[in-house]
């Protein structure tokens, strides 16, 4: 048995020999993939970084347009066409825009206000100066010329349009927005300025500060500037409730008036006799 049992075992040994040379290839066989599949890898990793290269300066290029673009337009901004001397009374505007042009600042703010009183009509010309209800009735086309010819020659710091803004954001509080455009002296516990001397003829002058509208006498004139309709936004239209209350109001007005007249009529009456 030992004999067999040896035999067994040396018989059996080439075959495991050979199991072991089969073994070897297939061992072979996978480490070659292996290689190939590692070169694969490299390939691919390469052909992925070039892609993300390739978005990445695509991308750049794209946000390069778009700087670009807004520089363009901004320099379409500043290179924005003079105003046209429109007027739907035909009056001539070129004196004013070629004062403001020139940066003569006293000398266009006096043409500003001539040309206010020819808007005005010949009684306003006669007397030098504008009541607030003939400011009301300017055409829109010549108060929007004057304003725009302010404002693009001062680069947006004078205008009628500019002082409103600052009105506004003020609340409407006239002195704080005298003090704001400085129109008041300091010097002069913020008394207003003596025109023309201590007013500040330059465009380095507070935003707002020009063109001058006079003050002293009320703020109805320059109120009135600053609500016209080329500036100021339309009025919303009214509610149907808005419109039956104003109605309401004045029948009941009318019947208090009515009514104020009939005593006014009794205090005449003598008393009869009878109740005497």
């Amino acid at each position: 048995m030992a004999s067999v049992t040896a035999t067994n075992v040396l018989c059996r040994a080439p075959v495991a020999g050979k199991r072991a040379a089969r073994a070897a290839p297939a061992s072979a066989r996978v480490a070659a993939p292996a290689r190939t599949t590692s070169s694969v890898s490299l390939k691919g990793s390469k052909g992925a970084f070039e892609g993300v290269a390739m978005r990445a300066d695509r991308r750049g290029s794209a946000l390069r347009a778009i700087t670009d673009t807004k520089e363009a337009a901004a320099d379409v901004e500043e290179e924005k066409p003079e105003p046209t001397l429109e007027s739907d009374l035909g009056v001539d505007y070129s004196k004013l825009r070629d004062l403001l042009k020139a940066g003569e600042w006293e000398e266009a703010d006096n043409e500003h206000r001539r040309l206010l009183t020819v808007l005005g009509g010949e009684d306003s010309e006669e007397r030098g100066w504008v009541y607030f209800t003939e400011a009301r009735q300017f055409p829109v086309t010549d108060m929007k010329t004057i304003d725009n010819l302010w404002t693009f020659y001062s680069d947006n710091r004078f205008g009628f349009s500019v002082q409103r803004k600052i009105w506004v954001g003020q609340r409407r509080q006239w002195a704080k927005f005298f003090k704001q455009i400085d129109w008041l002296n300091d010097e002069k516990n913020d008394a207003y300025r003596k025109w023309p001397e201590e007013f500040i003829w330059k465009k380095e002058a507070a935003k707002g500060h020009m063109p001058l509208t006079s003050a002293l006498r009320g703020t109805q004139l320059l109120e009135a500037l600053l609500e016209h309709p080329a500036f100021a936004p339309p009025a919303k239209p009214k509610s149907a409730a808005e419109q039956a209350a104003e109605q309401l109001g004045g029948v009941q007005k009318q019947a208090e008036q009515a009514l104020g007249n009939a005593m006014k009529g009794l205090k005449g009456l003598k008393k009869p006799s009878w109740m005497k």
